[in-house]
């Protein structure tokens, strides 16, 4: 019995399953992770009287972590192991540069 190439593995059935779920959990994880510090930045900049700004980036935090998710999870449906792949090593390499501007889709 030969191995199978990479085309003759992707045509059996369920070939690419793993990859699609690999994607989307992958896609999940870096869309929560991106949203949620962007809109709790954003949220926790606006400031204002007797901590709101505090109060604000908690909400933005937790409804940042819920967009995120759906957008990452779409994300890594739509895009596939590679494109999404890159997506979250670009977002971990930026996370330890304060520099780096925080990255979405």
């Amino acid at each position: 019995m030969r191995e199978l190439t990479i085309c003759e593995m992707q045509a059996v059935s369920g070939g690419d399953f793993f990859e699609f779920v690999g994607a989307v959990i992958i896609g999940g994880i870096t869309g929560t992770t991106s949203y949620a510090m962007k809109w709790a930045m954003s949220g926790g900049s606006t400031g204002g009287i007797i901590g709101a700004g505090i109060i604000s980036g908690g909400v933005g935090l937790i409804i940042g972590s819920v967009v995120g998710l759906i957008n990452g999870v779409l994300y890594g449906a739509i895009n596939g192991w590679d494109v999404t792949v890159a997506w979250f090593n670009t977002l971990v390499e930026n996370t330890l540069d304060p520099n780096a501007p925080v990255i979405t889709a």
